[in-house]
């Protein structure tokens, strides 16, 4: 008798029906686990699969002997980076709907296995979504080549829309395309970077019409500190693009005043397609955008790196990645530049335009741009054809100007331009465009964004020897060659000082934001200079001490250049203090500051700065502090700064004196 809890067995102990039973369950058993591994690598979108299920165990075994999921390409193709704080893999792709594995993010042999059986999948319905074949073509070219597919096993679909892109870019070569910095964009500040896919029956007066590839955070037009907040952190998402590169001109160059830097790639033909197959499968895929690494320059050397494996662009990069130094990680590629053009912006060309004429002729530019003069203005002065054609060629371009600056429509259908345009084809003399010279010093081979400096000073009757890092960027007599002229932009900027007579280590300043933007004015262009900083500072009190005094700062004002080699500011100014010091732990001021940068020889700088602030709130003071410094550049890594300031804060006045050993690296 059989009991519930005890042993059971089947009837038939001994007879063949027993022995058939077994072989039958042992077959199903088989073929379930087979159906159950299959439908587990399969996502649900693609679970029924046609052709061969042995050929596909063979392709997974193959895969498995090769261990192709460990492969450099493949990392590549799923964006796998190691992870920070344990062992393993993780993809910086984060759309669910590029892992065709519920583990794909974190799983390479998983992933892989389950775009393998993904291949398998019916034909695509008209209409429908792509096969995965062309959904994510690199991967299949890929693992093709690695695996050589049988074409009678696995059926082969043809790939319509990825088809159509490849014939209308028409690719021949790569440029990697680099905006300089725009410190009024806050995205945009470090400058930014694209790809113009270089179509081979275009030239290079049609380069405008090819198209680009961009990567850039969809922020809705957000601004102020949920802007600034969710780009740190990671609140925005990133996705490809691509557009004709006019676009991109016209807004980098034309309405934001960019220049712009082309650095031709060496990529052969073979790399180009697999760039581009890459960037087909990332269309409508989105990441997690942060500005200070995983951003748009960031994002564009993976694409290289599709494109050749072996470049290893990314590991060069850790808690940040400025645009410049990518640019700089590409060039230092053997090799993989052929040149390099430079793009002037229209504010470029305009001030260009206004320094080859005399002040009296600039002057009937900007009336006539202004619609304050008549276009026949130029020949009721008597000027000569050819004066006549520049007068006309700079209202033209400072019409242009005008409309960038001001946000508005374009300044096609405007009737002043209109006329100027009629008068100037009246003119029987040829275009005056101005010749402007590719800068001297590239982006690329300015001065790296990071520093260090140790520096030893003498300051309110203590000697000290201080330790500084500044992370990113650039200030205002740092060597200028590759940055923007007059502009400060600087973040996480740290020192610690060290006194030996007290045997004291402590925190001098800690800097989180300092920028300065300082642009030139003249007859036609006349913006304005702004500055903004917050950090920690020690400030000197009445009794002598010293403590960390938190404080904002923002001032606008002016600034022209008095020489081809000097620079002079104006700015107002108010600043908030935060410390127990102050009646309510506040206090506020309001003053003036300016200065002058002076630069004496190439590798030779020189700032002089005054600042006076008149505190009313939290307490009744008049601070002032006055500093001399100079730079001196020994070689493109290495600098000396020599500093001297009387300063009064909220204590007694005090002078300062310091040496100091910079490295940019």
């Amino acid at each position: 008798m059989n009991s519930l809890c005890g042993k059971t067995e089947w009837p038939f102990t001994n007879s063949p029906v027993k022995i058939f039973l077994r072989m039958a369950i042992v077959i199903v058993g088989r073929v379930l686990l087979n159906l159950l591994l299959l439908c587990t690598l399969l996502p649900s979108s693609t679970a029924a699969t046609t052709g061969d299920n042995d050929y596909l165990l063979e392709l997974q075994k193959a895969a498995q002997e090769k261990r192709l999921w460990e492969h450099r390409q493949w990392q590549v193709l799923m964006h796998y980076r190691p992870r920070l704080l344990s062992r393993g893999v993780i993809s910086q792709v984060d759309d669910a709907s590029f892992f065709l594995s519920p583990s794909g993010k974190t799983d390479p042999r998983a992933e892989l296995e389950a775009t393998l059986a993904s291949f398998f999948a019916p034909p695509a319905k008209e209409g429908g979504a792509e096969h995965p074949q062309c959904q994510f073509i690199a991967r299949y070219q890929w693992l093709k080549q690695e695996l050589g597919f049988d074409s009678a096993r696995l059926p082969e679909y043809a790939c319509p829309g990825f088809d159509k892109w490849l014939a209308e870019t028409d690719p021949q070569a790569v440029t990697l395309i680099f905006p300089a910095a725009y410190l009024n964009n806050p995205a945009s500040m470090f400058g930014h970077t694209l790809l113009r896919i270089d179509s081979k029956t275009r030239t290079e007066q049609t380069r405008l019409l090819d198209f680009t590839i961009n990567y850039a955070a969809n922020t809705q037009q957000e601004r102020g500190f949920s802007f600034a907040l969710k780009g740190l952190f990671g609140g925005y998402r990133g996705s490809f693009s691509v557009a004709p590169y006019y676009v991109q001109v016209k807004r980098y160059g034309d309405l934001e005043n960019r220049d712009i830097w082309e650095y031709r790639l060496t990529l052969s033909y073979e790399e180009v397609l697999r760039m581009l197959m890459h960037a087909w499968e990332l269309k409508s895929v989105h990441f997690d955008y942060y500005f200070l690494d995983e951003n748009c320059s960031y994002q564009l050397l993976s694409l290289l790196e599709a494109a050749r494996p072996s470049l290893h662009l990314l590991d060069q990069f850790g808690l940040w990645a400025v645009p410049a130094d990518t640019v700089r990680a590409v060039a230092n590629v053997k090799d993989l530049i052929s040149s390099a053009t430079f793009r002037p912006s229209r504010k470029t060309v305009l001030q260009e335009r206004t320094r080859n004429l005399e002040p009296e002729l600039q002057d009937i530019a900007k009336c006539i741009g202004d619609d304050q003069c008549p276009v026949d203005s130029v020949s009721r002065k008597g000027l000569s054809p050819l004066d006549q054609s520049k007068v006309l060629e700079l209202a033209m371009e400072y019409v242009g100007y005008r409309y960038a600056e001001e946000k508005e429509a374009t300044a096609e259908n405007d009737p002043r331009l209109m006329h100027i345009l009629k008068a100037r084809s009246q003119l029987d003399i040829p275009p005056q465009t101005p010749r402007i010279e590719q800068p001297p010093v590239r982006p690329d081979q300015g001065h790296r964004s990071s520093r260090a400096e140790i520096r030893y000073g003498y300051e309110n009757d203590q000697h000290f020897f201080q330790l500084s890092l500044r992370p990113v960027l650039h200030d205002l007599i740092d060597p200028p060659g590759g940055y923007i002229e007059g502009a400060q932009l600087e973040f996480f900027d740290v020192a610690g000082r060290y006194y030996p007579s007290k045997n004291k280590l402590e925190l001098e300043h800690l800097d989180l934001v300092d920028i300065v933007s300082t642009p030139t004015r003249n007859r036609l262009v006349k913006p304005f200079s702004w500055k903004a900083n917050a950090g920690l500072k020690r400030r000197l009190f009445d009794d002598d001490d010293r403590p960390i005094t938190g404080h904002g700062n923002f001032g606008a004002g002016i600034s022209y250049d008095f020489s081809q080699v000097a620079k002079i500011f104006l700015f107002a100014e108010t600043m908030a203090l935060v410390s127990d010091r102050f009646d309510e732990k506040l206090a506020l001021g309001a003053g003036l500051s300016g200065g002058v940068i002076v630069e004496l020889t190439e590798p030779w700088r020189m700032e002089f700065f005054a600042r006076s602030l008149a505190f009313a709130l939290g307490s009744t003071r008049l601070t002032y502090d006055i500093a001399l410094e100079q730079a001196i550049d020994l070689t493109p890594r290495t600098g000396l700064r020599i500093r001297f300031s009387t300063n009064k804060e909220f204590g007694s006045p005090y002078i300062s004196v310091s040496a100091g050993y910079l490295l940019y690296f």
